[in-house]
């Protein structure tokens, strides 16, 4: 004869455990879902720097090949070569209503730099293009550990 009462409580233990497991599931759920939120926001976080660095590069090559036109409205700069590092009002100067800086993200110092200027009419006026020097990167850092000794 089959003896259910230990199947009973084979049965009863198995339930326990599966409430168990499923309490210690919802009290870490919110935890669990921070840091996959998190993961995905580092994939965005890397689709755009690739994107910022393409961008740059299709500006830079185009400043160097004389490609870049006077008088583009603002609106194709932007959507061509996307948003820039920032933008800042000129008020001394007649022409120029507005400088933006575009640079590769990420690299503050050693880097190729472009100023796109714009007129009140939003349309570009001019750009300056500052190319970025290893020499000049490694003797600002140098002058700084010579100052922190």
């Amino acid at each position: 004869m089959i003896n259910y009462r230990n199947y009973y409580r084979v049965f009863l233990i198995w339930c326990i455990i599966f409430l168990l497991g499923g309490c210690s599931l919802t009290k870490h759920y919110e935890q669990l879902m921070l840091l996959k939120r998190l993961g995905d926001n580092q994939h965005e976080l890397e689709d755009y720097v690739s994107k910022q660095k393409d961008a740059f590069s299709r500006l830079r090559d185009d400043i160097q090949n004389n490609k870049l036109n006077i008088g583009i409205p603002k609106s194709k700069i932007l959507s061509l070569y996307g948003e820039p590092v920032f933008c800042e009002d000129v008020v001394n100067e007649a022409v120029v209503k507005e400088k933006c800086l575009y640079r590769r993200p990420l690299q503050y110092f050693s880097t190729d730099m472009a100023y796109l200027k714009f007129d009140k009419k939003q349309n570009l006026c001019c750009w300056e293009f500052i190319p970025g020097s290893q020499e000049d990167a490694f003797a600002a850092k140098k002058e700084a550990i010579d100052i922190k000794d």
